[in-house]
Formats: structure tokens, sequence, C-alpha cells
């Protein structure tokens, strides 16, 4: 059985000048958070963490959205460091990322690759096979027409917000709590009547993290 390690990150803006070199994305990471989930989903450990940005800059928006300031990220480690120390926190597990989106992983992935961070050391984060996107399980499990967002989504577990949307530890803690609570009850049957839903959402209940991990076999660091 593995561990899970459910991860968010918040982003800030990056501005057309930054982008006209190698560096191409929009956004870039100020925050980790992730809580980790033993086999049983039950919570035995948290990772936080601010990141200073290489080429964004905090606005007065993402400081609403997510509550940061330009403080608290001046004087926060690099990516490469927080990976790392991300890495040394996994300990050797054999543990398998969780998701709200394929965002998470992308914007990691291309960072890494576009800052020339080291891919050696941080390979496990590159591999698409160690991640797990919840969202999209949701999804088929509940035949839902869109891809709902992580306030839908625990509106649909029937399950509170803890804490503030768009903290990376408390949006990792809150996927967590409903992976948890999806996981562990297959058969449980949401409040469909408030999305739009398939008409063949019948053929998917009971879709999981098993059904979703069947026939791939990881290469873990």
């Amino acid at each position: 059985m593995s561990d899970y390690i459910v991860i968010d990150v918040e982003m800030c803006k990056v501005g057309k000048i930054f982008r006209q070199g190698r560096y191409k994305r929009h956004n870039e990471i100020i925050q980790i958070g992730a809580v980790m989930l033993n086999e049983k989903f039950e919570e035995v450990d948290e990772f936080s963490s601010f990141v200073h940005p290489q080429f964004g800059k905090i606005d007065g928006f993402i400081t609403k959205l997510t509550g940061i300031t330009p403080g608290n990220i001046q004087a926060a480690p690099s990516l490469e460091m927080v990976l790392l120390d991300m890495i040394r926190w996994i300990d050797g597990r054999d543990a398998r990322f969780c998701s709200w989106s394929r965002t998470d992983y992308c914007q990691i992935r291309d960072e890494i690759l576009m800052k020339d961070l080291d891919m050696d050391k941080l390979d496990f984060f590159l591999k698409e096979e160690n991640w797990i996107d919840y969202q999209k399980v949701v999804d088929i499990r509940f035949g839902l027409d869109r891809a709902p967002s992580l306030k839908d989504a625990l509106e649909l577990a029937d399950l509170d917000v803890v804490g503030h949307l768009h903290d990376g530890l408390a949006d990792a803690r809150n996927t967590a709590r409903m992976i948890a609570k999806l996981e562990l009850n297959p058969c449980y049957q949401c409040g469909r009547e408030r999305f739009l839903v398939k008409e063949d959402r019948q053929t998917h209940l009971g879709y999981s993290l098993g059904s979703l991990l069947q026939g791939i076999v990881l290469e873990t660091a």
C-alpha cells in the first residue's frame, strides 16, 4: 500500500516582460502546502512553505485571494530548496501525489524545466505517473458534465470548508478530507442534483484511486 501526498500550490502572476526568455509560464509558485495520508487515508503529517518567486510579483488581487503578502515571500526559500525539503519530508516513502486538477503537476514540472533546476534530485516530481488528478476521479465517479472547483466538490461530498480557500495547506487538507471520505465510502451518493450530470452517471459509481491506478507500474525514486 502507498501513502498519498495531497499537494496544492498557490501562484502569482508573471509579467509579459519576464516571459520573453526561457520562462514562458504566466504564473509562478509562491506557496506549497501538502498533507500526507497513510494507506488508511489518515492524516499523518503536513508540509507548508512559502516560495520566493524569481519572476512574478504579488499584487493586491493575489493577496486578497490567497492572503499571501509580498512580505511573506521576501525571505522565503527558492522553489528548488522547497522541493528538496519536500523530498526529505517524504523520506523515501512509497508515495503518490494527489492534486486537484493537473495544474499543480504541470506548474511544478514546467518550473523545474524552465528554471534549469536539478532534474536528477527532483525527478520524482517530474514523473506524471506519480501524480493523481483527483478532480478527474470525482468528475468520472459522479459523471459530472463539468469539472468542479474544490469548493464545489466539498459541497458535493457534504463537507464544510476548513480554513481559508486558496491557502496551500488549507486546500491540501480540504482535498485530503474529501479523498478520505470518498475512498473510505465507495458507495457514497453525493448531492448530484446541485450539478449538471451526464445521463450515464450510474456507470461511474465506485470510481476511485484504486481503479485509476489499475495496470500502472510505477518507477519510484
